[in-house]
């Protein structure tokens, strides 16, 4: 391998690094970290959805996110919700002040989206998004 040439591998992760940087310099403001606004958003897009599926969406451990979801209740923006027909599973909802903390993160992610996109034509963003799409889903079959 040429030492002078990026290998794809390292490329992603480069990128990926960036943005990470990019969001957690933003969300400091905010006084949170990019899991807790992973999971606020993910929340305000499922509401009523249970930790199980947060923790598959986060890629994280139930407990660790038992950990995170009890931080962010503490602060007041989620709560959690045991149903009637199921006890040992709470549902998780977005309180007010998580509402509006969550209308503050989705720029940020936005701005990121659009940094993006406006480094591309719109035939290089079709053709990335597919191989990326391709490479999610054959990843580790």
């Amino acid at each position: 391998m040429n030492l002078d040439t990026i290998n794809l591998t390292e490329a992603v992760y480069q990128l990926s690094t960036k943005q990470q940087l990019f969001v957690l310099e933003r969300l400091r403001k905010l006084n949170l970290n990019e899991y807790q606004a992973r999971t606020l958003t993910y929340i305000a897009s499922h509401n009523g959805s249970i930790q199980k599926e947060l923790a598959g969406y986060l890629g994280k451990q139930t407990a660790t996110v038992t950990n995170l979801l009890k931080g962010l209740e503490t602060k007041g923006y989620i709560t959690r919700k045991i149903p009637t027909e199921n006890e040992r599973q709470k549902q998780l909802y977005l309180t007010m002040p998580g509402e509006s903390i969550v209308r503050q993160i989705q720029p940020i992610f936005q701005e990121l989206e659009l940094q993006m996109q406006q480094q591309l034509s719109v035939e290089q963003r079709a053709n990335l998004a597919a191989i990326l799409q391709q490479l999610n889903q054959n990843f580790g079959k």
